[in-house]
This record gives structure tokens, sequence and C-alpha cells, in this order.
């Protein structure tokens, strides 16, 4: 095939990330699965695990994807830019914020669908510990990742995101265990002065984000699409909530992180090829390097679909598992591109950033596409 036709540093760069992230996913599989005794203990807790996963690849990508547009056009130098840092303390205020309101959308949703009351307080207490520990690491590492990648002359827009997803996936779940295994040892008062902490710790970080111009306009583009893509995450969560299958747990982890992963790369590539003008937007896709990263998309949702069944093969010695994970790959790859196109198309029509945009809403429809896609087809296969 024609290297007119496919982009083959997109491909390498990408392929290389993606394929850490899919192993890191699937000890992130792994480790959910031997652990659904914790989800157990705690109902709803399972429910609200895709949007923090989620959650993660939102936050972290769209810094990856800010970043790596004002790298490619200069305005950032270096890692101790000021624009890094704002960059920074901005994701760990959107982590800690947007948790509250969705713990709360999580418990409706919970009482609506299954007539239980779950306790709120313990699981925000959870999912704020939990955003301690990884809102620390990875924050930074998106940036550095960023910055680092860009000067060794890749492209952060190839592997910023799958990178970042093969770090923060392991670390949320693992952290989302042992933060879970924490609380419940803790004596009750002890629970309320960590959760007081928490709440004093995010009124602070708020207010450095606010009080620069910068800051403040990333929490406000930012904040209002991660609580809609929040409560769209809730139908995934349902998902997981409603089939706590086995194989199921196992494997849709590495499938729709890599589903999202390689629509995230797909729509960092749009937005950053529309503002260096290599793509004049228009409602009817046209132009060279569109129709190329189509065709790269596709190549590399084939070679990491394939991957995963067999991954999944080799645990279940079932090949009908095969057919439902390629088969579902190829379909959310397909609404995916589609998607990711006139989003970043409309955003930049009403004058939104798509970095700030784009990222949260094509994770969380990978995550919605890609969990349905498996658990319909193991159905009706099955």
């Amino acid at each position: 095939m024609s290297h007119h036709l496919v982009d083959v540093k997109m491909i390498r760069e990408s392929f290389i990330a993606l394929f850490l992230a899919l192993i890191a996913d699937s000890f992130a599989g792994v480790l959910l699965n031997r652990s659904i005794w914790v989800f157990n203990a705690i109902p709803g807790l399972l429910m609200i695990l895709p949007a923090l996963l989620d959650m993660r690849g939102n936050i972290y990508g769209a810094q990856i994807s800010r970043l790596s547009s004002k790298l490619h056009l200069g305005e950032i130098k270096g890692m101790k830019d000021e624009e890094v840092r704002i960059n920074i303390v901005a994701s760990i205020a959107l982590a800690f914020t947007v948790s509250y309101i969705m713990i709360f959308l999580t418990g409706g949703a919970f009482y609506l669908f299954n007539g239980i009351i779950i306790s709120l307080f313990i699981i925000l207490t959870i999912v704020l510990t939990n955003h301690f520990f990884t809102s620390s690491i990875l924050t930074p590492v998106a940036a550095y990742l960023s910055v680092k990648s860009y000067e060794k002359k890749w492209n952060p827009d190839n592997i910023g995101v799958p990178l970042m997803s093969a770090i923060g996936d392991f670390m949320v779940v693992f952290f989302l265990i042992l933060s879970t295994l924490l609380i419940l040892w803790l004596p009750s008062i002890l629970r309320y002065i960590l959760l007081s902490i928490w709440i004093s710790y995010t009124v602070y970080i708020f207010y450095k984000t606010t009080k620069t111009r910068e800051g403040k306009r990333i929490y406000r583009e930012s904040f209002t699409v991660l609580i809609i893509v929040g409560m769209l995450e809730l139908v995934t969560g349902g998902m997981w909530e409603g089939y706590k299958i086995a194989i199921l747990l196992l494997i849709l982890p590495p499938f729709q992180e890599t589903i999202g992963n390689i629509g995230s790369v797909l729509s960092a590539r749009l937005s950053s090829f529309i503002y260096l003008g290599y793509i004049e937007p228009g409602f009817v896709p046209h132009g060279e390097h569109f129709w190329r990263d189509v065709v790269s998309t596709f190549i590399l949702t084939i070679i990491m679909s394939s991957i995963v069944a067999g991954l999944a093969f080799f645990y279940a010695f079932d090949f009908r598992i095969v057919w439902v994970i390629f088969i579902a790959g190829l379909l959310a790859a397909t609404l995916l591109i589609i998607i990711s196109y006139y989003l970043t198309y409309f955003s930049i029509k009403l004058k939104i950033d798509p970095d700030n945009t784009v990222i949260p809403i094509i994770t969380t429809l990978a995550d919605i596409i890609g969990s349905g896609s498996v658990i319909l087809l193991y159905m009706l296969i099955f």
C-alpha cells in the first residue's frame, strides 16, 4: 500500500504506545477480575469505576492535547514554562471538583435503577483518596510526556494519550482498591477527618486554578463537558454493574481503552492539523491528511483488536470471543472516526477549543460504544 495512503509514522509511534497501554490495561483487567469481592462489598463502587477511568483519559488526555498544540505552535519552550504549570494545576482541580457531582449522580442513578441507597460518604472519601494518589503522579507525568516526546521529535498526539492510559488505568484500579481497603479499615472519626482534608484541598486547588486567566479558561471550557460525559459514563457503569461476568470484566478495560485511545489519537491529530492549516474544516471531510489518518486509524484498529482478541482467546480458549472483539472493534472504530471529525468541526465552528472538548467526549463514547458492542455481541454469540 502506498505510503501516501498510510501515515507510517503515526502507526509506528501509536502502536508502541497502544501496545504498552494494552499490557497495562490487561493487568488492570486481571486485577479487576480478581477483586470482584471489593466491589460486591460496596454497592455502587463498580458503577463509578468507568467514570474514573474515563476521567483519567478525559482530563490528562486533554492536558496532553493542549500542551501538544502549544508545542507545535511554539508557545511552550520547556517543562519550566508557566503554561505547563497552569495545565498541571487545572487538571488536578478538574479531577477533584468533578468527582463531587459524579458521586451524587451515581447515587441517584443507582437508586433509580436498583432501588438501593448507597453510602455516598464512603464512596466519596474513597474516590477523593484515589484522586490524591493518581493526580499527584499523573498530572506531572502527562506534562513531562508531552514536552519530552516533542523534544525527542515524537508527536505527542500519537503517543501521549495511549501512554497515559498505560500508566493511568492500572493506577486508577490499583489505588481505588487500595483506597477502599484503607477507608474500610479506618474508624469512622478518621474517615470524617480525611474527607475534611480532601474538601479543604479541593478549595485550595480550585483557587489556584481560577486566579490565572488561562487556568480559568481551561476550567470553564472543560468542567461542563466533563460533567456531561461523566453522566454518559454512568451508562457504561450500569452495564459493568449489571454484567459482573468474569471474562467481560477481564477484557472490557483493555478493549474499551484501546478503542478510546485510538479515537483520542485521531481527534488530537485532527485538532493539531486544523490549527496548523493542513486540514481546512468543512461539513464534508476532504484532504489528503484526513483520509490518510482514517486509513491509518483502521489499520491500527485491526492490529490492536487482533491482539486483544488473542489475549481473550488465551484466557477463555473459546474462538467465539475472538469474533466478539474483532467485530466490536471495527464497528466502534467506524463510529468514532465519524464522531471525532464532526465534533472537531463543530467545536471550531462554535469557537470552542477542541482540545478541551473533543477528547473527553470521544473517550466517553468509546467506553459506551465499546462496552455496549462487546456485551451485545457476547450475549448474541454466547
